[in-house]
């Protein structure tokens, strides 16, 4: 009885054995077949990190470095902290089909403890196109207000523009605006990209004067068209 008790002993640590062995060599299967192809997973189930096909497209062929420059960097409230979170996540897979051709960085404009060049800085931001906006936070026993840039600046071949990657919509929740703000985001750094890569400068113009919508009626419109607009 001891002698059939050994025996399946180094029958089941035979087993376990070979079942490891079988793991590795498809670990190592599985690697090597990743390595020729190229596959990413967006396990949201809004698939709010799925690129389209056209951007997947236009990143890839990208012939020289996007360079993004983040400015929400620091330490924000859980609302804002999903919207730097996002930015990044959308980031992220831009660079994973940019072939290399895209890079970026998270800047706290408020992170220098000198008064004087902090606020130089922020004139340099608001110069940009990019402006800011406060934020109220609550302790306590206190509440404090804190200044937040909630853009970016796009670089590629020389040209810059500016990026809002809060949009601020009139009569919205500030939870809607969160929300359509994080929703905006392929859309905001794509269309900044095709803009500086297009070959010839776009002129957009409206028609006053003959019964056409007033200013405040394509206010919107009129935001989504200044991207491409030099």
């Amino acid at each position: 009885m001891e002698k059939n008790t050994k025996t399946d002993k180094r029958s089941l640590k035979g087993q376990n054995i070979t079942r490891l062995i079988l793991l590795l060599l498809i670990l190592v299967f599985v690697n090597i077949i990743s390595s020729f192809v190229f596959t990413r997973f967006d396990l949201t189930s809004e698939k709010r990190f799925t690129l389209s096909p056209a951007t997947k497209k236009f990143v890839g062929g990208l012939k020289d470095l996007v360079y993004i420059k983040v400015y929400l960097d620091g330490d924000f409230p859980p609302s804002f902290k999903r919207l730097q979170n996002a930015t990044r996540e959308m980031l992220d897979e831009l660079r994973a089909y940019s072939n290399g051709n895209l890079e970026y960085e998270f800047i706290n404009p408020s992170e220098n403890p000198d008064k004087e060049a902090r606020n130089s800085f922020y004139q340099q931001l608001v110069s940009k196109g990019i402006q800011p906006t406060s934020l109220q936070s609550k302790n306590k026993d206190e509440t404090s207000q804190q200044i937040i840039f909630p853009g970016a600046s796009v670089t590629y071949m020389g040209q810059e523009v500016p990026l809002m990657l809060l949009l601020d919509q009139i009569g919205s929740s500030p939870e809607q605006i969160l929300n359509n703000s994080i929703q905006g985001l392929e859309y905001g750094f794509g269309n900044s990209i095709r803009k500086l890569s297009s070959a010839v400068p776009q002129s957009i113009a409206f028609v006053e004067g003959h019964g056409e919508a007033s200013s405040q009626e394509v206010v919107d419109i009129t935001r989504d068209l200044k991207i491409f607009i030099w």
